[in-house]
C-alpha cells in the first residue's frame, strides 16, 4: 500500500499541541492566549486520543493484508526498533538530568521504564520523562494488533464498525463512571492506563480497514469528501471550546480516553481519501519532513526543555526565561530534524544488527541472573540487618552498573547469540568466561567511580569476586539448558 503522505503532517501538528499543552509555546502562542484560542492550544490530550486513531489507521494500511501470513513476531521486531532508540536517549537523558539522585532511585522505577511498563504502575506513570508513558500505550497496541487483524480477516466490515463503536461506547461509559466517582483519587490511573486507550486504536484499525477495503468500491466526490472533512474539524475544534466554557461537559484531560475518536477516524479517512488542492499541499516533502519528526519532538521534548532550562539559567545569560520562552520551539525543531535525518536512522540499523545476532530469552534471563547476583552477593557478605543496610546504596549502584554494562559486555563478545546453540561446549563455555570477566571487570570500575565520586561510603572489594562466581555459574548454566532445548 503506498503511503498516505498528507497524514504524515498533522502527526506534527498534533505534537505542538502536546507542546503547548506542556507550557511550551513560549511567545509563540502569547498574543492568542484568550479564549477561544486558549481552549484550543491547550488541547494536548485530544492530539494525543487524535494520535492513538491515526496510528491504529496506518498500523491497518501498512500491516492489514489477508492474503499473507501475519508475520507476529517480525512485526513487534520493527516496532520495537523503530520504538527503542529514541526513548532510551530520551530515558538516559533524563537519568543525567537526575544524575546526583539516580543511586537512590528504587529500582523499579527505573526498571518498569526501561522495559516501557511505567504505565501499567500508576505511581511510575510519571516517572522520570513524564511523557514516555504514551509508549507504554503503543506497546499496549503493538501486542494486540496482530491479533486484532488477523481476527478481523474474516470479519464484515459492517461487523466491524459496530464493534468499534460499542467498545467505544462501553469504555466511556466505565471511564466517565470512575471519572466522576473516583477523580482525582485515581487520576494516575484513569489518564494513564492503557486499557482506556484501546478504544482509540481499535477505532483508527478499524476505520484504516473501511478504507481498505470499501473506499475502492464507494468513491466519494470530491466536494462531498472536503465537506466531511471540513465538519469534522470544526466538530472537534467547537467541542474543544465548548465543554471549556460549559464545565459540565468532558474537557481538558477526559478527552485523552478517546472521547472524539469516532470523529478523528471520519476526520483521517477523509483527509486520506482528499484528491483536492489541500492534499497537495500537505504532501509537499517539507511538511511530510516536519511529520515525521514528530516522534522525536515527542519522546524528546521533556528531557531537552529540562536540561535546556537548566543550562540557560546557570549560564548568567540576561533574562533566561524570555531566552527560554523565544528558543524553545525551534531548538526542538532543530533537535527533531537531527534525530530523524542523521541519529534515529543508524540507531535503529544498529539495533537490527544487535537484534539479529542475539537471542532475546538469553538475554532476559541474564538480567534476571545479575539482579540475584548482587542481591545474594551482598546478604552473603553481609549477612546482619544492619550492615547489609549501610551497603544499600553500594549494591544499587553496583545493580545499575551490572544491568548496563554486563549486558554490554554480553552483546560484544557474543555470548547472548547464536553462537551459543552452534559452537562446541568448550568455545561457548570460554566466550561466557570471557563476557562475564569483562562486565565484572567493568561494573568493579564503575562502583569505585561512584565511591571516588562520594557516592557510596565504602567500596566492597571481595563482593565483587563472589558475584562473578554466581553470574558464571548461572549463565553457564542457562547457556547449557538452551543448548539442551534446541538439541531436542
Amino acid at each position: 500500500m503506498k503511503r498516505i503522505d498528507q497524514l504524515t503532517i498533522t502527526r506534527f501538528l498534533s505534537i505542538l499541541f502536546v507542546f503547548f499543552y506542556h507550557s511550551g509555546g513560549g511567545i509563540y502562542i502569547q498574543w492568542l492566549n484568550f479564549p477561544p484560542f486558549s481552549h484550543i492550544f491547550g488541547s494536548g490530550p485530544t492530539a494525543v486520543a487524535y494520535l492513538y486513531v491515526l496510528s491504529g489507521f496506518v498500523m491497518s494500511i501498512v500491516y492489514h493484508q489477508p492474503q499473507t501470513k501475519f508475520d507476529v513476531s517480525g512485526y513487534w521486531r520493527t516496532r520495537f526498533i523503530r520504538l527503542y532508540p529514541l526513548y532510551i536517549i530520551s530515558f538516559l537523558l533524563v537519568c543525567f538530568y537526575y544524575l546526583e539522585f539516580m543511586a537512590r532511585i528504587k529500582p523499579w522505577k527505573v526498571l518498569v521504564n526501561i522495559f516501557i511498563l511505567q504505565a501499567w504502575w500508576p505511581p511510575y506513570a510519571q516517572s522520570f520523562n513524564y511523557a514516555s508513558w504514551s509508549m507504554t500505550v503503543e506497546i499496549f497496541f503493538y501486542a494486540v494488533f496482530p491479533f486484532f487483524t488477523m481476527w478481523s480477516y474474516r470479519q464484515s466490515t459492517r461487523k466491524l464498525i459496530r464493534l468499534a463503536l460499542f467498545f467505544w461506547g462501553l469504555t466511556q461509559l466505565v471511564y466517565f463512571i470512575l471519572w466522576k466517582g473516583y477523580f482525582p483519587a485515581w487520576e494516575l490511573l484513569l489518564v494513564y492506563n492503557p486499557i482506556f486507550h484501546l478504544n482509540t486504536f481499535i477505532m483508527g484499525v478499524v476505520a484504516g480497514i473501511w478504507y481498505l477495503r470499501e473506499s475502492p468500491k464507494r468513491p466519494v466526490p470530491s466536494w462531498v469528501n472536503l465537506s466531511v472533512l471540513l465538519l469534522s474539524l470544526v466538530f472537534i475544534l467547537g467541542y474543544t471550546i465548548l465543554s471549556n466554557v460549559y464545565r459540565e461537559l468532558p474537557h481538558k484531560l477526559q478527552p485523552i480516553a478517546g472521547l472524539l475518536s469516532p470523529v478523528h477516524a471520519i476526520l483521517i479517512v477523509a483527509l486520506a481519501l482528499d484528491k483536492t488542492r489541500l492534499a497537495s499541499i500537505l504532501r509537499h516533502p517539507w511538511l511530510v519532513t516536519l511529520g515525521e519528526t514528530a516522534y522525536a519532538l515527542y519522546i524528546l521534548h521533556v528531557p531537552v526543555i529540562w536540561l535546556y532550562e537548566r543550562a540557560l539559567f546557570s549560564s548568567g545569560v540576561s533574562n533566561p526565561e524570555f531566552v527560554l520562552s523565544a528558543t524553545y520551539i525551534p531548538l526542538m525543531l532543530a533537535v527533531g530534524l537531527v534525530c530523524y535525518l542523521y541519529i534515529d536512522p543508524p540507531l535503529r540499523r544498529g539495533l537490527k544488527r544487535v537484534m539479529d545476532r542475539i537471542l532475546v530469552p538469553l538475554v532476559l534471563m541474564d538480567l534476571v541472573i545479575l539482579t540475584v547476583s548482587v542481591y545474594v552477593s551482598f546478604r552473603l557478605r553481609f549477612s546482619e540487618d544492619r550492615t547489609f543496610d549501610s551497603y544499600r546504596q553500594a549494591m544499587l549502584l553496583m545493580f545499575w552498573s551490572a544491568f548496563i554494562l554486563r549486558t554490554v559486555a554480553s552483546v560484544v563478545v557474543n555470548s547472548a547469540g547464536s553462537l551459543v546453540v552452534k559452537e562446541s561446549f568448550r568455545l561457548f563455555v570460554l566466550r561466557t568466561t570471557i563476557a562475564v570477566t569483562l562486565g565484572s571487570v567493568m561494573v568493579a570500575g564503575a562502583v569505585y567511580a561512584g565511591y571516588l565520586a562520594g557516592w557510596i561510603e565504602n567500596y566492597p572489594r571481595s563482593i565483587f569476586l563472589l558475584d562473578w562466581v554466581i553470574v558464571l555459574g548461572l549463565s553457564v548454566f542457562t547457556r547449557w539448558l538452551h543448548r539442551r532445548k534446541w538439541a531436542v
